[in-house]
Order: C-alpha cells, then structure tokens, then sequence
C-alpha cells in the first residue's frame, strides 16, 4: 500500500497553529484534511490555498463520518477545542494526539500558559499527548525512542501571547510534525 493510501492525517484546529500544522504536514507530503470550527478561520483558508480537504463546524456540533474524506491514520488537535469523540479516536488506524502548551501534567485547561506565568514558572514547554476522554490527560508520545515534551524559557516580563508567538506556538508545529512523521512514514516504508 503506498504512502498516500495510508498516511493519511486528519487535523482539528483553528487559527494560526492549525493553518501552520496543515501547511507543514502537507510539505512533508502527508495526505491532509481538516476540520476546523469556522469557515473564516485561518486554517480553513490554508486549507482552500493549498487545496486541502475540509470542513467547517462549531465546536459544539457532533462530528459524523461524512466529515471526513477518508479513514484518517492519524488525528491531530492543533488549537482544537472539540472533545474528539471515542468513536474517531478508534476509527483512525493510528488514534489521536494533540499538541499542549504546557509540560504536562502540570497547567492542563485553556489557560495553561497564563497559569504557568502566574505561578512564576522560569520554564515551560510544550507536550505532544494521545488523545483520550480526559482533557489534557493522556500519556506523552513516545515518537523513535523519544518523549514529545520539550522545555522553553520563560523571558522576564514575557506575557502569555508573546510566549505563544515566540516559543510555543513554534515548537508545537515541530512536534506535530515529528510525531507525524514518526508514525506515519515507518508504515509507509519510505
């Protein structure tokens, strides 16, 4: 079976990071589609440049299979705040991982970075993690060998956004990105 027919990653994320994870997946040659919670999201209008599948449906409304293109082998929650349900966690040959910007357990929630800052934290990062029905509560990838949980540090005066932007943000397209190819290329053999 070729790459194509099997390395197939379905997206759930929004705005810059997600629009971001979508392009890096896609230069990377994975087969990408994705739903995101808006139509004018900045992920959706990546999608449409490069050509991608996708979909646009609020958080709150429960998914169904004519979402999705394909039987996905993976799903990634780049800036999703959709519970993925059960049903497409087992569904995708592979499961379900997301990105959170914190060094998980600690500061799981929306607010992790702010709470990190508030806790006067000098280092934080980010955790690649296996989707499961509690939130920011399953097991850190393990991708080659290697735990998907990186350290950043924190710069004096730095707010929340600017940590996002500089630090974050950044290291959890890479993350995506390595566990993406960690998975997904070995099936392929290429």
């Amino acid at each position: 079976m070729s790459k194509s027919e099997r390395g197939r990653v379905m997206v759930f994320g929004s705005k810059w990071f997600g629009a971001e994870v979508c392009k890096r997946l896609a230069q990377h040659g994975h087969d990408v589609a994705l739903i995101c919670p808006d139509s004018a999201d900045r992920a959706a209008q990546m999608a449409r440049d490069l050509g991608l599948p996708w979909a646009a449906k609020p958080d709150h409304v429960p998914l169904c299979g004519a979402d999705f293109p394909w039987r996905p082998t993976l799903c990634v929650s780049a800036h999703s705040y959709r519970m993925i349900p059960p049903w497409v966690i087992d569904w995708s040959r592979l499961g379900a991982i997301g990105y959170h910007p914190s060094l998980l357990p600690a500061f799981k929630g929306k607010g992790a970075i702010q709470a990190a800052l508030d806790a006067g934290q000098r280092f934080t990062g980010g955790t690649m993690y296996w989707l499961t029905e509690c939130v920011d509560g399953g097991p850190v990838v393990v991708a080659d060998g290697r735990r998907l949980q990186e350290r950043v540090q924190v710069l004096p005066n730095e707010t929340a956004g600017e940590l996002w932007r500089r630090a974050l943000a950044p290291l959890g397209v890479d993350l995506i990105s390595a566990a993406a190819g960690a998975f997904i290329d070995p099936l392929s053999g290429v």
